[in-house]
């Protein structure tokens, strides 16, 4: 992860990333959250990861990926937004994951007026951004 420490480095990966490298994004529409559909809205949102996280690129072994989600009423305002951090792929497949994204449309429930909106979702795939920064050095 030093490969993102440096300054000269650090600006190369904001550009990278604003013109869409390693960037993808999701939308799900929120409705009712009553339990039932809330596990099915945190599977569809585990089933888009681990598709995506399928298709990234690992140099040098880099799998990590940041995911951002944002709740948005039925007019577009954000309502709440929260990134998961930088986490490896496993988590995705064990509880940690699914449990952040349930706590997350948990937070949305309580400050979606009339319940509809929809969430969006966004994944940062660090094993691409560093495959672009390799390729630059080359």
């Amino acid at each position: 992860m030093a490969l993102f420490g440096r300054v000269s480095t650090r600006s190369k990966v904001e550009r990278l990333i604003r013109d869409g490298v390693g960037v993808r994004e999701a939308a799900w529409p929120i409705g009712d959250l009553a339990p039932s559909a809330t596990n099915e809205l945190v599977a569809d949102v585990i089933d888009w990861v681990r598709g995506e996280m399928g298709r990234m690129r690992r140099p040098y072994g880099i799998d990590h990926v940041a995911l951002a989600l944002a709740a948005r009423d039925e007019s577009g305002r954000v309502l709440c937004s929260n990134s998961l951090g930088v986490l490896r792929p496993g988590v995705f497949y064990e509880t940690e994951g699914p449990e952040q994204i349930r706590a997350f449309l948990g937070d949305a429930a309580r400050l979606m007026p009339g319940g509809r909106g929809e969430m969006v979702g966004a994944l940062l795939s660090l094993g691409d951004i560093a495959f672009e920064l390799h390729g630059q050095a080359a």
